[in-house]
């Protein structure tokens, strides 16, 4: 068996050596292990070392990045009819890495990390559908991104909110009203581990959706500082519903963004539903 241990070396700091941990790991579990690194300054980096994955005959595909690389790698391998085949795993090594907090992996501890990308079990997950874009953790909208290679403090992102109009569809209902932003959830963290509930799973075909409306900042400030001490950002007027597809249309623009990766352009229709594609997981 082989085992592709695909890098993204962008929040790699030589604090380990990578590629002998992973051999380690993959040996003593009985893998052959294979590498690869991708290189951002080629377009389609990402692609062409999964192509080679798979050429190659590697059954199980370990991700070291963050939440984007994992994103990036699902929707590849869907253009590529392999989803069915490959088994994934994550090891935490990119800027946010929320879907490997919620399977228990921090970036402190690797070793865990590597270990169960080595030795755990796949099983199928769902997986969201954003219009025609896959995700895995979650996806949704909310204020217009920053510039390319600016910083926006947490208090600056606040202050740019601005409230949005807009009405929501699902199967057995609908809403209109003024929201600052919408979560779409198929897993819990966010913005590196910030949640409205712990509550949610991976297999149970619904999607559990939160939608902020118009309160004031200082409250959502403030529930956010919460959110980082590991408390819930719940609050009484914060919509929550668990649906299998949610149609949003809006009076401005909206910025969908899924995975953590940035929002591409504006649009004032989205479309969330839960995907008839399922990920092979390794999370246990």
């Amino acid at each position: 068996m082989k085992i592709f241990f695909l890098l993204n070396p962008s929040r790699v700091k030589n604090r380990w050596d990578w590629r002998e941990m992973a051999a380690r790991h993959a040996r003593r579990a009985g893998w052959t292990p294979r590498f690869g690194e991708i290189d951002r300054s080629l377009p389609r980096s990402t692609d062409r070392l999964l192509d080679q994955a798979l050429e190659e005959g590697c059954s199980r595909i370990a991700v070291v990045g963050g939440d984007g690389t994992l994103h990036r790698v699902i929707n590849a391998l869907s253009q590529m009819h392999a989803l069915k085949t490959v088994e994934l795993a994550t090891v935490p090594a990119g800027t946010c890495n929320d879907f490997a907090r919620f399977i228990g992996l921090r970036r402190r501890n690797v070793q865990k990390a590597f270990l169960l990308a080595c030795s755990g079990k796949a099983r199928p997950v769902d997986l969201g559908s954003m219009d025609s874009e896959l995700f895995l953790n979650n996806a949704g909208f909310g204020r217009k991104p920053a510039s390319p290679g600016k910083k926006v403090r947490s208090l600056q992102a606040i202050r740019a909110f601005r409230p949005t109009l807009l009405r929501a569809r699902w199967d057995r209902g609908s809403m209109e009203g003024s929201f600052y932003m919408a979560l779409v959830c198929n897993a819990p963290y966010f913005s590196r581990g910030l949640h409205f509930s712990k509550n949610i799973r991976l297999d149970d075909g619904l999607l559990d959706v939160y939608l902020m409306p118009a309160i004031p900042k200082w409250r959502v400030l403030s529930l956010f500082a919460l959110g980082r001490l590991g408390r819930p950002a719940r609050f009484k007027r914060l919509v929550a519903l668990r649906v299998p597809r949610l149609e949003v249309t809006a009076e401005s623009d909206l910025w969908p963004q899924a995975d953590g990766e940035p929002p591409i352009k504006p649009v004032r229709r989205v479309t969330f539903s839960v995907s008839p594609e399922k990920a092979m997981i390794v999370s246990q």
